[in-house]
C-alpha cells in the first residue's frame, strides 16, 4: 500500500544516518574544529574512530577523551500553494537540541602495540515540524538515538608505518509521528463525501469542525537489531613533514524485527466513525481507508554504507599542521526500501520502494596553530555532498548539500589534560533545495475507486484511475542552517 510507504520508512530514513543527513560530524571536540579531518593525523584515542592505525602511534601510556556537543539546527519549508490551491505555504522546524557523545579509551602496553575501545553515538537526531503543519501526513517528528561501540587494536610494524582494525558493533532506537491523512480543508471535505458514501454523512459535521488539525495520527517506535562491520585502517609516516592516512569503514545492515505504532484520534467520536467505515471496506473485500498499524509489527531493513577515507596531513613547523580527507560513502547501497508488515491478516500490503541514491564525496580541510605548549587553535571547513535525488527530497530528512564551518580551542593547564572546544556553523551549499517526494493520498484513492466501481470499472481499472488520480506529490523549497557546539576532555598518563 503506498499511502502507508512514508510512515512505514520513516524508522529507516533516520536509521540511514551516515554521511549527509543524518551523519554527526562531532566524534572528537578537537578535530570538530577543524572540519573533521583526522584520519591523516596522529589523534592517540580519538584515532580509534577517524584511522585505528594511528592509535600506534600514541606516546603516552593511556589516553582516555571524553565529550559531547549540542547541535541546534533549523529547516525552513516554502511550498508552492496548499492543497486548496489558494496560497504558498512557508513552516519552520522546531527542533530539539541534540547530545550526541563519545568516550574513547587507548592503552600503549608495548612500544609498538596499542588496544582501545571507543563509544560514540554515530547517528542521530531529531526533526519537528509540529503535529498540523501541511506536511504532516509524511511527518510530524522523529528521533534517533545509534550508539556504537568498537574495541580496537594497531600495530606499528617500525618507526614509519601501522595498521589498525576495530570491531564496530552498532545499535539504536527511534520513535516517528506523522498524520495518516492531509490536514485542512480538502481533506476534511473528502472524508464527508466518504462518509455518505457509506451511509454516514451525518458524521460529516466531526470532521469538517477539525480544520487543520490532525484526524489521525500514528507513532512508530521500536529498537534496531544490533549490526556488525569492521572499521581498519593504515598510516604511513612518509617524513617528518608529512603523513599519510587511509581507512575503511564496512557497511552495516541494520534491521528491526518488531517495530510497533500507536494511533491517536482527535476524538473518541472520529475514531469510532472511522472504524466504521474500516469495517464495511473489509467486509466488502477492499483495504481498509486507515489501516490499523497499532494490531501488528511490521519488518524492515536497509544498509548503511560503506566509507572509505583518503587523508593528508603536512607540518611544514612544529607549530603548524593542516590535513585534508577525502571520504568516498557508498550510497549506491541504497537502491530500495523493502518493509514487511508480519500479520498478513491485517491486509497491509508489503512494501518495495525505489529509492536509487547516489555515491557522493566528503571533502574536509582543516589546520591547526600551537604558539605555546599549553594553547591550540584551529579552523576548518567540510563541503558534504547529499545522496538524496530532487524528486525523493523530503521533510523527513531535507537532504542537501552541506557546507559547514568550523573553529576550535584546545587549553592545557597541566600537562595531563586537555580542555577541548569547537564551534562549528552548517549551511546548505545553495540558497535553497527544489524537490518532491511521491504520496498517493488514500481519501483520493478511495473517492475515485469507489466512483469508478460504480461507473462500471474493473477492479483492476479502477485501481489503476485512482492511483494515478491520487498521486500528488509534496514539493517544494527546503532551507537549513545549524550551530554546533562541543566540549571534550583529553587525559594523557
Amino acid at each position: 500500500m503506498k499511502r502507508l510507504f512514508l510512515l512505514a520508512c520513516g524508522l529507516l530514513a533516520a536509521a540511514t544516518a551516515s554521511a549527509e543527513g543524518y551523519q554527526v560530524n562531532t566524534l572528537s571536540a578537537k578535530q570538530s574544529g577543524m572540519g573533521h579531518v583526522g584520519t591523516g593525523m596522529k589523534l592517540d584515542a580519538e584515532s580509534i574512530h577517524f584511522n585505528p592505525a594511528a592509535t600506534a602511534f600514541q606516546r603516552s601510556k593511556f589516553d582516555i577523551s571524553v565529550g559531547i556537543t549540542g547541535i541546534k539546527s533549523d529547516v525552513t519549508y516554502t511550498g508552492p500553494n496548499d492543497y486548496t490551491g489558494a496560497q504558498p505555504i512557508k513552516a519552520y522546524s522546531d527542533n530539539k537540541i541534540s547530545t550526541p557523545l563519545y568516550a574513547y579509551f587507548n592503552y600503549k602496553p608495548t612500544e609498538n602495540l596499542a588496544v582501545g575501545i571507543g563509544f560514540t553515538t554515530p547517528y542521530g537526531s531529531s526533526m519537528r515540524w509540529g503535529d498540523n503543519w501541511p506536511g504532516a501526513h509524511l511527518i510530524q517528528s522523529i528521533n534517533l538515538t545509534a550508539y556504537s561501540i568498537q574495541p580496537t587494536v594497531s600495530y606499528k610494524f617500525w618507526d614509519k608505518l601501522s595498521v589498525g582494525a576495530g570491531l564496530m558493533v552498532s545499535w539504536g532506537k527511534f520513535d516517528l509521528s506523522r498524520s495518516l491523512l492531509p490536514v485542512g480543508a480538502t481533506t476534511n471535505t473528502q472524508i464527508a463525501t466518504v462518509l455518505t458514501a457509506y451511509g454516514q454523512g451525518q458524521y460529516a459535521p466531526l470532521f469538517t469542525a477539525a480544520g487543520d488539525r490532525a484526524i489521525v495520527s500514528a507513532k512508530l517506535k521500536g529498537s534496531a537489531q544490533a549490526a556488525v562491520g569492521v572499521n581498519v585502517g593504515l598510516m604511513w609516516d612518509i617524513n617528518e613533514q608529512w603523513t599519510i592516512g587511509f581507512s575503511y569503514r564496512s557497511k552495516m545492515m541494520m534491521k528491526a524485527k518488531k517495530g510497533t505504532a500507536e494511533m491517536t484520534f482527535l476524538s473518541p467520536e472520529i475514531k469510532q466513525v472511522l472504524e466504521g467505515v474500516n469495517n464495511q471496506l473489509i467486509a466488502m473485500g477492499e483495504k481498509p481507508l486507515i489501516p490499523g498499524l497499532d494490531q501488528g509489527t511490521f519488518t524492515a531493513e536497509l544498509p548503511l554504507p560503506t566509507n572509505v577515507t583518503w587523508a593528508v596531513s603536512f607540518r611544514p613547523t612544529p607549530k603548524w599542521e593542516f590535513a585534508v580527507d577525502l571520504q568516498w560513502v557508498g550510497w549506491s547501497a541504497y537502491q530500495n526500501l523493502n518493509v514487511s508488515f508480519n500479520e498478513k491478516e491485517l491486509l497491509l500490503d508489503d512494501i518495495n520502494s525505489v529509492k536509487n541514491y547516489k555515491n557522493t564525496l566528503i571533502f574536509r580541510f582543516g589546520g591547526q596553530y600551537t604558539p605555546v605548549k599549553y594553547v591550540t587553535a584551529r579552523m576548518g571547513m567540510y563541503v558534504d555532498e547529499s545522496p538524496v535525488r530532487s524528486d525523493y527530497l523530503n521533510p523527513e530528512t531535507p537532504s542537501m548539500t552541506k557546507v559547514s564551518y568550523t573553529a576550535g580551542l584546545s587549553i592545557r593547564p597541566t600537562s595531563f589534560l586537555s580542555i577541548d572546544l569547537s564551534y562549528g556553523y552548517i549551511t546548505s551549499a545553495d540558497p535553497e533545495r527544489t524537490g518532491s517526494y511521491p504520496y498517493v493520498n488514500p481519501l483520493t484513492y478511495q473517492l475515485t475507486y469507489t466512483g469508478a466501481i460504480q461507473a462500471g470499472a474493473t477492479k483492476e481499472a479502477a485501481a489503476a484511475l485512482a492511483a494515478k488520480e491520487a498521486n500528488q506529490p509534496f514539493s517544494g523549497n527546503y532551507s537549513l542552517s545549524a550551530h554546533v557546539f562541543s566540549l571534550g576532555l583529553d587525559f594523557k598518563f
